[in-house]
C-alpha cells in the first residue's frame, strides 16, 4: 500500500494526554491546516504501525480535522477508542469523490481494518419496517420482509440509515440541539427499533423512502439551508453528517434497491 500513499506524518512526542483533543496534541494544529481540501482516502495507524481504520471524504482537511472534536457526549466509545490509539495518519488524494468512494471500498475488502464495520464483510440483509400511529413513527430493522417493509438493505446499511434519519429529524426540528435527539439515534448505527414523535409521520416516511432510494440532493439542500448550529461542537457534528450523506450520494446507488410490497408502511 505504501506506493499509493502520497504523504504521511508522524506524531509529535506526547507530553500530556487529553482525551477530548488527543490528535491536536499529537500532531499539532499546523498539521491539520496543511491537509488538502480535495477528495481522498485516509488511513489511521496505531502502535507497531498497525492499520486501524480506513475512511474517505470529499474534503480531507475537514474530515480529518473533525476527529479533533470527538467527545464522550456525541461519539460512541468505539470512536473514542480509535482516536486514542492513533499514532500515524496517512492519506491518498483522489481525482473525484466517486474515485475516493471506490478506492475506500476496495481497500476495506483488502485490509479489513479492525475499527471499520461497514464494507469489510458480507452479512445478512436487513428490512426496514415502518409503522405510523397518529403522531408517532416506529422504525424497526428485521431480517425478514413483511408487508410494506423496505429492502433488502445491505448488511452495513444501519450506519447510513442512522445518518439519514438524524438528518431528517434535524430538518423536521431545526431548533433542536444535539441533546434533544433521542439517545439511541446518536449511535453510529440505527437501533433495531426506535420510536419518533413527529408532526407528520407520513411526510417523514416519504422523505425517508426517497433518501434511501438514492435521492439525496433535496435532503442535502434542506440541511444546507438551515441556520448554522450555535456551537462549534454542533457545527462540526453536522459537517460530518453532511459528508456522510455526500458519500452516499457520490456512490451513485440507492441504500434500498427495492420495496418488498406496494402496501406502504403500516398505520
Amino acid at each position: 500500500m505504501s506506493e499509493e500513499i502520497t504523504r504521511a506524518a508522524s506524531p509529535r512526542q506526547l507530553k500530556l494526554f487529553h482525551l477530548e483533543n488527543p490528535l491536536t496534541l499529537r500532531f499539532g494544529s499546523d498539521f491539520f491546516r496543511s491537509l488538502p481540501e480535495g477528495p481522498g482516502v485516509y488511513f489511521f495507524h496505531g502502535i507497531d504501525d498497525r492499520l486501524l481504520y480506513i475512511g474517505q471524504s470529499s474534503n480531507l482537511r475537514a474530515r480529518l480535522g473533525s476527529y479533533r472534536h470527538v467527545d464522550q457526549t456525541r461519539h460512541p466509545r468505539r470512536t473514542l477508542r480509535l482516536v486514542a490509539r492513533i499514532t500515524r495518519i496517512e492519506w491518498k488524494e483522489c481525482s473525484s469523490a466517486t474515485e475516493a468512494v471506490e478506492s475506500e471500498r476496495t481497500l476495506l475488502l483488502e485490509h479489513r481494518p479492525p475499527f471499520n464495520r461497514a464494507g469489510v464483510w458480507k452479512g445478512e440483509p436487513w428490512w426496514l419496517a415502518m409503522e405510523i400511529e397518529t403522531s408517532r413513527l416506529t422504525l424497526r430493522l428485521q431480517r425478514e420482509a413483511t408487508p410494506g417493509s423496505l429492502g433488502p438493505l445491505p448488511p452495513g446499511s444501519r450506519h447510513a440509515l442512522s445518518t439519514v434519519v438524524r438528518a431528517l429529524l434535524r430538518i423536521t426540528h431545526p431548533t433542536w440541539r444535539l441533546a434533544d435527539f433521542p439517545c439511541g439515534l446518536m449511535a453510529s448505527a440505527l437501533p433495531l427499533e426506535c420510536r419518533l414523535q413527529l408532526p407528520s409521520p407520513t411526510t417523514f416516511v416519504q422523505a425517508l423512502t426517497s433518501a434511501l432510494a438514492g435521492e439525496l440532493s433535496a435532503l442535502l439542500a434542506a440541511l444546507q439551508a438551515l441556520p448554522p448550529p450555535a456551537t462549534l461542537t454542533e457545527q462540526a457534528f453536522w459537517q460530518e453528517e453532511r459528508e456522510r450523506l455526500e458519500k452516499l450520494q457520490a456512490s451513485s446507488s440507492s441504500i434500498v434497491p427495492s420495496v418488498s410490497t406496494r402496501e406502504g408502511p403500516k398505520s
